[in-house]
């Protein structure tokens, strides 16, 4: 997310303590949106070594520990 966005976020939070924004709640969520997107291509491509030195993807680790 570009910082300007990020500081107009910022703005509005100050902004908001006397007034109730919507302005702010959606940029929150553009905002958290993007943070999680970035999240999940990082562990897409994020690989696990295992004991026998082969590397899987993360998310099929994560399905196969979960059992």
């Amino acid at each position: 997310m570009e910082k300007s966005k990020i500081d107009r976020i910022n703005a509005l939070a100050k902004k908001a303590k006397a007034i109730g924004l919507t302005e702010r709640d959606a940029l929150r969520k553009e905002y958290l949106a993007d943070m999680r997107a970035a999240f999940k291509q990082q562990l897409d491509s994020t690989y696990v070594q295992t004991a026998d030195g082969t590397k899987i993807p993360y998310a099929e680790y994560a399905k196969l520990s979960k059992h």
